[in-house]
């Protein structure tokens, strides 16, 4: 839970101190007044990169460095972006890698944009299910970060043209590394796909399902390093032709499906290329819903939930999904208009006006 918020010449917001309770907070404004942006800082304080643009777009156009400053019932967390120096985390005043953040603060965002979780491009879902999984697990954080960069090194050997032998090494790296990303991968998703199932069946009365093809399903550590090794061996010309690794974890890619019955038979349905924009939708948000049960399973820890102008953006249906099914977590709310908010909503919500980057006592 987060209790306090300070945040200094990120984009337009000027905040010295705001309380936070461990209900809803409202926060109402016009367009262009900063709600995303305080949302994003919240966010930031759990992952340490803006959701939107560079670190450099997100620093107030008329100065050097931001910084945002939270404190969670368990730590003091500051983020300080800077224009020419990597990110700054402290933690307790104490300075740390970003790697240390992560699991400190548990965030789940919803915003107009989510349904490109459900239609848009596999790096999308990979980096959902990355972040994800490296809040609650360091170790498959830290293979990640030593895959990408072994994944870099063969890549750019391979644009120079180098020699079999010089790329042998890095293939041993990808092996170990991403057979070990892979089978956490499986674990996990078999993990989210139960809770997805649950919750999509509670709430919408079908079952909606995640299905990931994992190349290496089902065998040892051992047996998928060797899986890894001999595929990488058989794509050896075709890395030569197109200069990429174009085997591996990097590639991966889940679907979300959804069951239906069509003339007594059941049919599974691909949301991305045949759901409505409608059910697109309404499956991002089940997938987000059930992302937050997910913390709560595996760090027995509640995740702050934040919602951008979700009122406006959703159609009536998903709105009433999402705001009827929000879990007793901690909410922070954005909106143009409390009219558009159910008054259960709004009954036990501390209200706050955000108008020129400031935050207001309603």
């Amino acid at each position: 839970m987060l209790k306090g918020l300070s945040v200094r010449n990120f984009r337009n917001l000027s905040i010295p101190k705001l309380n936070l309770s461990s209900g809803r907070t409202i926060l109402v404004g016009e367009n262009g007044q900063g709600k995303t942006n305080l949302l994003e800082a919240v966010y930031l304080l759990a992952y340490a990169k803006p959701l939107r643009g560079t670190k450099e777009e997100a620093i107030n156009w008329q100065e050097d460095e931001a910084a945002i400053f939270g404190e969670t019932e368990g730590s003091k967390i500051q983020i300080t972006l800077r224009r020419s120096h990597e990110t700054g985390v402290f933690i307790n005043n104490k300075p740390r890698a970003v790697s240390a953040l992560f699991g400190k603060f548990l965030t789940v965002i919803f915003y107009p944009q989510e349904i490109e979780l459900i239609t848009g491009p596999p790096s999308l879902r990979r980096n959902f299910l990355d972040r994800l999984i490296a809040t609650v697990d360091k170790d498959y954080l830290l293979n990640l970060i030593s895959y990408q960069r072994a994944l870099s090194h063969k890549n750019r050997l391979l644009k120079e043209r180098a020699e079999a032998t010089n790329l042998e090494v890095w293939d041993k790296q990808l092996a170990s590394l991403g057979s070990r990303i892979w089978l956490v991968r499986e674990e996990a998703l078999s993990t989210l796909n139960q809770i997805f199932k649950l919750e999509s069946t509670r709430l919408v009365g079908k079952p909606l399902s995640l299905e990931y093809k994992n190349p290496v399903a089902g065998v040892t550590t051992k047996e998928a390093e060797n899986i890894f090794l001999r595929k990488l061996a058989a794509q050896k010309e075709l890395e030569r032709q197109y200069l990429v690794t174009i085997f591996g974890p990097h590639r991966d890619d889940f679907r979300i499906i959804v069951e239906e019955t069509r003339n007594k038979s059941i049919i599974e349905k691909d949301l991305s290329t045949f759901g409505s924009r409608g059910e697109q939708r309404q499956g991002a948000i089940l997938l987000k819903l059930a992302s937050a049960k997910f913390f709560g399973r595996d760090l027995h820890q509640t995740a702050t939930l934040l919602l951008d102008d979700v009122a406006s953006e959703l159609d009536a249906n998903n709105r009433q999904l999402l705001l009827t099914n929000l879990p007793a977590n901690q909410a922070i709310i954005t909106t143009t208009s409390l009219e558009s908010l159910p008054e259960g909503i709004k009954r036990k919500a501390t209200i706050f006006t955000i108008k020129e980057g400031k935050v207001l006592a309603n």
